[in-house]
């Protein structure tokens, strides 16, 4: 198909698609979508096998390893291969696992868009939508693919992911200009959402072909790292960079003394990967997905593993009161005129508008449309200028007879912005000018009694029906339409938990600023200082973020303002989750470190948020956040295991190789090692966390790492030399059996101390999970009787005489005990 398809009519195109207005079949539609995928579920799964493989010390060794097999040394080769086997399935089952329940996960919310199959409107994913498909738009709707438009009405379009351009753009159906691709009114684009407005369009290009798709493979482009991923990366290259270092020393030192080249470069190798932390990804998404799932049983649905820490740290959260503080749905209070009696002409004109409004369902709509039914089947709807968040107005035009009445709905201000008059309840009008002071006293009075008060404004249009946004002027005011949200009985119980958990809430929200601090204070915020829409206009970048520090009242925030309060808060070094449903909070979510939409939210706002709440309920985002900070800290486990126990011994192995005549321990039995310490860390993922970790925010903490390692690496490798000066001077043993007495404490050491540090409490105060306690005893038992198994002399294992073996499990233990007291010590100054 040419390029320039907008340029077509859609007759042609729908000929060209093999399709019609009236859709494609279920079966043809499933047909072009199984052409359209390219890489079926078992290749996945083979590169993420692969990808096991990819640290470059582990392809060095496996280099060696060959290298090793053509000059003879089969045996050798064989088990280190196969113990890099073993870890590579080890971690790629881990991670397969973990990758199918997040896929899982975001099935729950996948976006959906309403298209025709067989002739009838249906819904469908996002993601099933093909090449011919007719679609159908309204606002909060998210764009599948490239194509132009059958039909439109206002139509207005976000573009910003495309074009940068931050306002919503006009659409018609009617253009076939020749202007290029993104700037052309008939044609919309995937990456793009609808603010307000209807139309049905064809889709022409789905997927890389469309120009997001384009854009998308000419940059390669991901997303920015966050701070926790920022962290994790830069402890590996930390330890990566020590590892080299040590190993490439080692190497020259032991070709020096004159040791064989080839089991020199085995030693070296071995000893890099066994301090590499080659399992942290597998371990970081097992533990990651596992919080996922657990969030999920709370109602909570992660898009984003990385969001789960992200939630845990945050210290600020913003939301709009409306369905989270209060109870979401809204009732109709009074429906009166501007001096305050009972009008049937305001229920019925706020009746008809509410029942002839045709873009995005709101809760407002739903409670006018609630009412007893006023003569709708007596009047017809003639056009409509759907409501955005600039105008924050609906107007519809609807016929009686040979009558046409235009009736405007919305925000206060921005109603009485388009009035000149004001009518009566005697049905004369007045100068809208004699009567406004009335009008926004009243208006104030009802906000301070916790209504939100929306103004209703009319004009007859007999004759001229058709109507546009600048056809808002000039109209009569008549009334206020006073809607009622009660706070949530549970709202002042959460709060109160926010505030334990050191998270500091904060309400964004366009109801005027009598509502809010009525809403506040209802709820136990404090409400002495609200900072308004108005105000914020009028502050600098530069005093923002302590000004929106300080505060906890936002009102009359426009949409635009409200990403620029999330940014001012992040700017002052707050980590911020925002809560966000409607169209206008994308920007926001996008911007917070933890974005947060609910199910029954807009399309546009779940896909730009990490987390999907499937109860719109403040409860479940704080059982939310200490899934976050639980999550956090099980990663945290095998981090501080790795900086001590893992560290420690591969420093102690590549110091004392240079006084042994011979290798403390042979290649294969550090591959071992590594391997058998690494199987109870897979577990961490299930274990518990004391209640006292979970009642602050956790953020990333490079230097409490940095001093850990020193402190943990530093006494284990002491200890390391201990036992060495215990085996060689006390014991007497000789090659053989140093490396078997040294390979069996050592794995008992990594053991313990794993079920040591995880917990600041005292170690027998805290209990583990039974999968991290019961395999972590499987592999001391499997360890202690490695050298009586049958192979045991292909790795180079012996028995051990019974005392000596006893010393070593006493070693171990003691080790073990001393870390209980050093991580008393440590944890008393060093906060997590």
């Amino acid at each position: 198909m040419k390029h320039d398809f907008w340029q077509d009519t859609p007759d042609f195109l729908l000929d060209f698609l093999k399709t019609g207005r009236e859709g494609l079949s279920m079966r043809e539609a499933r047909r072009r979508r199984q052409k359209e995928k390219t890489k079926p579920e078992w290749w996945e799964a083979l590169s993420l096998f692969l990808g096991q493989f990819k640290n470059p010390l582990v392809l060095l060794l496996a280099v060696a390893v060959a290298l090793a097999a053509l000059l003879g040394d089969y045996t050798n080769s064989a088990i280190i291969f196969a113990i890099l086997l073993l870890t590579g399935i080890l971690g790629f089952w881990q991670e397969y696992k973990a990758d199918r329940a997040v896929k899982k996960l975001r099935e729950l919310v996948k976006s959906a868009v309403r298209a025709r199959r067989d002739g009838l409107w249906t819904t469908v994913r996002q993601e099933e939508i093909v090449a011919g498909d007719c679609i159908g738009l309204s606002a909060g709707d998210m764009i599948p693919g490239d194509g132009i438009l059958l039909d439109s009405k206002d139509l207005h379009v976000n573009e910003a992911a495309l074009t940068g351009e931050s306002f919503p753009v006009e659409k018609a159906s009617t253009d076939r200009s020749g202007a290029p691709a993104l700037s052309r009114d008939g044609a919309v684009f995937q990456g793009s959402n609808v603010v307000s407005g209807t139309a049905e369009a064809l889709i022409v290009k789905v997927g890389k072909d469309t120009e997001l798709g384009k854009i998308a493979g000419e940059l390669q482009s991901v997303e920015a790292p966050t701070a926790f991923e920022r962290g994790i990366s830069d402890f590996g290259y930390l330890l990566i960079r020590l590892t080299l270092l040590l190993a490439i020393g080692i190497l020259i030192f032991n070709i020096l003394l004159g040791r064989p080249a080839v089991e020199s470069i085995f030693f070296a190798l071995a000893l890099a990967i066994g301090m590499a932390p080659e399992l942290l990804p597998a371990i970081m998404m097992t533990t990651l997905s596992s919080g996922a799932l657990r969030m999920a049983k709370e109602k909570v649905v992660v898009k984003q593993l990385a969001a789960i820490q992200n939630l845990g740290a945050i210290d600020v959260l913003c939301s709009d009161k409306t369905g989270t503080l209060t109870e979401g749905v809204v009732t109709v209070s009074a429906l009166i005129d501007w001096q305050g009696a009972p009008s049937e002409k305001v229920r019925q004109f706020a009746f008809l508008n509410a029942f002839f409004e045709s873009g995005f369902v709101n809760p407002i709509d739903l409670a006018l449309r609630s009412l007893p039914d006023v003569g709708s089947k007596d009047f017809t709807k003639v056009d409509e200028v759907p409501y955005d968040f600039i105008r924050k107005r609906l107007s519809v035009v609807v016929e009686e007879g040979e009558e046409h009445w235009m009736i405007t709905k919305g925000a206060l201000q921005n109603v009485l912005d388009v009035c000149d008059k004001a009518e009566n309840a005697a049905g004369a009008s007045l100068p809208l000018s004699d009567v406004l002071p009335a009008i926004l006293r009243d208006a104030e009075r009802h906000g301070k009694e916790g209504f939100r008060a929306l103004g209703l404004a009319y004009k007859d249009i007999s004759g001229d029906p058709v109507i546009n946004r600048d056809n808002e002027k000039d109209m009569i005011f008549l009334g206020f339409i006073l809607l009622y949200d009660p706070p949530k009985k549970s709202a002042l119980h959460t709060i109160e938990a926010l505030e334990r958990l050191g998270v500091q809430l904060k309400i964004i929200s366009g109801d005027s600023v009598y509502t809010v601090r009525h809403t506040a204070e209802l709820i136990g915020l404090p409400a002495s200082e609200v900072l308004t829409g108005r105000q914020l206009q009028n502050t600098g970048d530069e005093a923002l973020p302590t000004l929106a520090s300080q505060i906890n009242l936002f009102a009359e925030v426009e949409p635009h303002q409200k990403e620029r309060l999330i940014r001012a808060l992040r700017a002052k070094g707050r980590v911020v989750g925002y809560l966000g449903d409607g169209i206008n909070d994308a920007p926001a979510l996008k911007a917070a470190d933890v974005g947060i939409s609910v199910d029954g939210g807009v399309d546009i706002a779940k896909e730009a948020a990490d987390i999907v709440l499937l109860d719109k309920n403040l409860d479940v985002l704080l059982r939310g956040i200490v899934e976050g900070r639980r999550t956090y800290l099980n990663t945290l486990k095998y981090i501080f295991i790795t900086t001590s126990a893992n560290f420690g011994n591969m420093f102690s192995l590549a110091g004392i190789s240079l006084l042994l005549p011979f290798f403390p321990l042979l290649p294969k039995q550090v591959l071992l090692l590594n391997f058998l310490s690494d199987i109870p860390a897979l577990f961490i993922a299930s274990d518990k966390v004391d209640d006292e970790m979970l009642q602050q925010p956790k953020k990333w903490n490079i230097s409490l790492i940095r001093r850990f390692m020193f402190v943990f690496g530093t006494q284990s490798s002491v200890f390391d030399y201990l036992t060495f000066a215990a085996l060689l001077l006390l014991f007497k043993v000789h090659e053989s059996a140093f490396q078997t007495a040294w390979f069996i404490e050592s794995v008992i050491t990594e053991v313990l101390i794993l079920l040591v540090i995880r917990t600041t409490r005292r170690a027998w105060r805290s209990r583990p999970s039974p999968w991290l306690l019961w395999t972590g005893v499987f592999v001391i038992a499997a360890t202690i009787s490695l050298p009586y198994w049958p192979f045991a002399n292909l790795l180079g294992f012996v028995p051990l005489p019974p005392g000596l073996l006893a010393g070593m499990v006493g070693i171990a233990v003691l080790y073990a005990l001393l870390s209980e007291y050093v991580k008393g010590r440590f944890f008393k100054y060093a906060k997590l």
